[in-house]
């Protein structure tokens, strides 16, 4: 079976996703080649797959060359999808080429961009068969307006099938875009083990490599910082954790892709600076395990999601974690085992579930290890890769043969 995987952002979440999938497939004998751009942060780590590295080579040798284009404000943003739009049909043309030449099977695709129903529709042209995974089921974690609903159920028609990471969002998915429910399929989301080292940290040589003091209680909110992620309940909540564990330290890690200053407003008016550590910046994939075996605990305070990598490097990490009981959450998070599910938008359960976890030392313990032991079961890529393999069968019409 040959699989074309099209991922187009080379770094981040749905590239570590992507990169995951791609290498357990290849262990199960599939036949695995990854298109993406040339930026692609994993390319150390391509292992025995083919990979292209061809999307957006013009527009990021534009942005080496002016830095100013990489930075996420409107004009600077604007210039670059221009730039991007401009060389999308020339990349559009490689894919196709490639997919040709390597004889696939199926198309899948793994991206987050409406201009990729034009790529859709050429490959759907030419008679190729095409699963698409949707990572958020909605795009920018934005409320859609008609016509992007209808744009967007389009694309998805146009897909012979889907994969989703949980049932609720499935049901979303359904209602929202119109779309038969017998095409898409239920897959989790797969562990992140590979940001854990060889050997891991412990808790003490991280905080001092972090520079945190020894007794501190550490949360971290983990990732890209965008408005859906909930930073504010979280800063909200601190005052009132702070009462009763006075050496709490919250450590915001992460790339700010918006307006940030009001959230150094909220931290300056409620009086937390000394209990807050900030590095606002993207964290290179090496640097990840750091700030994870610092942690006590980890908190997804968010408003919207669909499933988030980062729940899925803390239960890698052995973490117990606090999340909003939204979207995937409410599927992935075993409540009261691993950790808890609150309500989103309100800072005094959050709080409160933030202390009950700090405070006890046996039940973090046991919550890690429920944590990690969900990632190598119910989210190891082994289990992850027999399901989306098993999907590629049933759209090829491939039968399994029996299991005795």
């Amino acid at each position: 079976m040959k699989i074309l995987f099209i991922e187009t952002l080379g770094d981040g979440g749905i590239a570590h996703y992507t990169h995951n999938l791609v290498n357990a497939l290849k262990k199960r004998e599939c036949d695995v080649t990854l298109i993406t751009t040339s930026m692609y942060e994993l390319i150390e780590q391509k292992e025995s797959i083919r990979l292209h590295c061809i999307f957006f080579k013009f527009a990021f040798a534009l942005i080496r060359k002016f830095s100013v284009l990489s930075k996420e404000t409107s004009i600077p943003t604007l210039l670059r999808r221009l730039i991007k739009i401009i060389e999308y049909p020339i990349n559009v043309m490689q894919c196709l080429l490639i997919a040709r030449s390597a004889k696939a099977d199926i198309i899948h695709f793994q991206t987050i961009h409406l201009i990729d129903m034009i790529m859709v529709i050429m490959f759907k042209v030419f008679g190729l068969k095409i699963v698409y995974t949707i990572h958020n089921v909605m795009p920018g974690h934005k409320k859609l307006n008609p016509l992007q609903r209808l744009l967007y159920g389009f694309f998805y028609y146009n897909c012979n099938f889907l994969i989703i990471h949980s049932d609720v969002s499935k049901k979303t998915a359904v209602k929202l875009y119109w779309i038969n429910p017998e095409k898409v399929f239920v897959v989790p989301h797969g562990d992140y083990k590979f940001f854990v080292p060889d050997i891991p940290l412990s808790k003490d040589e991280a905080k001092d490599k972090l520079g945190f003091a020894n007794e501190s209680k550490i949360i971290l909110f983990f990732g890209a910082i965008r408005q859906n992620k909930g930073l504010q309940d979280i800063l909200a909540a601190l005052p009132r954790i702070k009462e009763t564990i006075p050496n709490v330290l919250l450590a915001i890690v992460g790339e700010a892709l918006r307006d940030y200053k009001k959230y150094t407003k909220q931290v300056a008016l409620l009086g937390i600076r000394d209990c807050v550590y900030e590095m606002l910046e993207y964290v290179p994939n090496e640097e990840v395990h750091v700030y994870f075996c610092a942690s006590d605990l980890v908190v997804l305070p968010y408003t919207e999601i669909s499933q988030s990598g980062v729940l899925q490097v803390a239960y890698a990490f052995g973490k117990p974690v606090v999340a909003t009981c939204i979207g995937g959450f409410q599927e992935a998070v075993k409540d009261g085992e691993n950790g808890f599910l609150v309500p989103p938008g309100d800072p005094d359960i959050l709080a409160a579930k933030i202390i009950e976890v700090l405070n006890d030392s046996t039940k973090m313990e046991s919550m890690g290890k429920n944590s990690l032991f969900l990632s190598d079961t119910k989210y190891s890529w082994d289990s992850i890769a027999e399901k989306t393999n098993g999907i590629y069968e049933e759209l090829l019409n491939i039968k399994r043969s029996p299991s005795f």
